[in-house]
């Protein structure tokens, strides 16, 4: 049987979480798409155990700070990966601490996605293909 890769996509804007999913399944992930914080949280209380997840810092509702604060509370192995287009965004101080979030911010659009899915995998422990 051949492992999945499931790979979360919260963003709110249909274009973007468009572009993500078709790159991710170009490159042989399976992704989820979420347009809320609220949806994406539904999703993993739903089951869903993405590797990881990619987010968004402003969104409608519960923000993407919010989202890690309480998707990292479900035991989840899940990492993630904060993908804003604020460039002066900084990572809280109490996000820091929540294990499985990437140090790294990824700005919008996200000119090289090969270097975002190599981070990702050294995440998660695979080197891709």
């Amino acid at each position: 049987m051949e492992f999945v890769k499931t790979i979360l996509i919260l963003d709110d804007e249909s274009a973007v979480r468009r572009s993500f999913c078709d790159f991710f399944e170009d490159h042989l992930w399976e992704p989820v798409p979420a347009a809320s914080g609220e949806e994406a949280l539904a999703l993993l209380q739903q089951h869903l155990q993405p590797l990881a997840a990619i987010v968004d810092v402003r969104l409608p509702g519960i923000d993407g700070n919010e989202f890690i604060r309480q998707a990292s509370q479900l035991r989840t192995p899940m990492k993630f990966v904060i993908c804003t287009g604020s460039p002066e965004y900084l990572i809280p101080d109490d996000l820091r601490q929540v294990a499985g979030l990437c140090p790294r911010v990824f700005t919008k659009p996200v000119i090289d996605m090969q270097e975002l899915e190599r981070e990702i995998n050294r995440l998660i422990g695979t080197q891709g293909d």
